[in-house]
């Protein structure tokens, strides 16, 4: 199976004042689409950092299709473009096209009544200053475009908005139809127990990992609703069931709630 990975950018995030939603709504779409992400990596604002990310990512050559959120925006901050550019060995080239998207985004907007202009200034041709060779990828609902990167066959590097809106109308519209395609996702089933400390599966789990080393078990409690819940994913959906039914049959101390 196609593995992935997201590289979430932003200081805001790092610092605790914005909570990454953006990585787990694409851990949950890449999952139900068959490329499940193998690592989440959190950088700050930093030019060396987002480039060591990049680069770390794409030398693991598992990972087929790779994320990068956040940092597009028009102020010094922003600085994902330049960093893919640098960690791909690409050139900046300011792209006629965006900057004149983004005259006509001013006037529908009303944007350019309200600065009497509807030239661009630095910050809006900063973000027409895009890698060399890079796929466009529409927002249909902000400014800076996604972008897209060929690293290897069948292999992709996407650069994506921060803002939520915006990265998911780019994931939903163009990478979700155009690059993800033909893998199927892992089958999935759970098993719910009241008030059952977790520590008492310890054995059974251990037991079965080695017997089913194909499927993946955790187990997850919620204690505001004192119930544990045992979950199995795997590929085959007849092993993932026969693992589920295994806890049925060893662990009859405690029975499991009914769906």
């Amino acid at each position: 199976m196609p593995e992935s990975s997201i590289i979430a950018i932003g200081n805001e995030l790092l610092r605790g004042f914005t909570v990454d939603t953006n990585s787990n709504w694409l851990a949950g779409r890449l999952f139900a689409l068959g490329y499940p992400a193998r690592v989440i990596t959190v950088v700050g604002d930093t030019d060396e950092d987002i480039v060591a990310a990049i680069q770390d990512h794409t030398e693991r050559q598992s990972l087929a299709r790779i994320l990068v959120c956040g940092g597009l925006g028009p102020t010094p901050d922003d600085r994902t473009y330049a960093a893919v550019g640098r960690a791909l060995g690409r050139p900046l080239r300011y792209n006629r096209m965006i900057g004149a998207q983004m005259q006509n985004l001013m006037f529908a907007r009303r944007i350019a009544g309200l600065r009497g202009t509807a030239e661009l200034n630095a910050g809006n041709r900063k973000m027409a200053m895009l890698p060399e060779g890079a796929i466009l990828l529409s927002n249909g609902h902000g400014m800076a475009p996604g972008l897209a990167f060929a690293l290897d066959p069948d292999r992709y590097l996407f650069v994506l908005p921060g803002v939520p809106s915006e990265l998911r109308s780019v994931f939903e519209q163009e990478i979700e139809p155009r690059f993800l395609l033909g893998s199927q996702a892992d089958a999935v089933a759970e098993l719910h127990y009241a008030s059952a400390p977790e520590s008492a599966f310890h054995d059974v789990m251990q037991a079965l990992e080695r017997e089913y080393p194909d499927v993946s078990l955790g187990s997850y409690p919620q204690t505001e609703r004192r119930e544990l819940i045992l979950r199995a994913t795997g590929p085959d959906p007849a092993r993932v069931k026969a693992v589920l039914k295994a806890i049925r049959i060893r662990m009859t101390r405690y029975t499991p709630l009914e769906a």
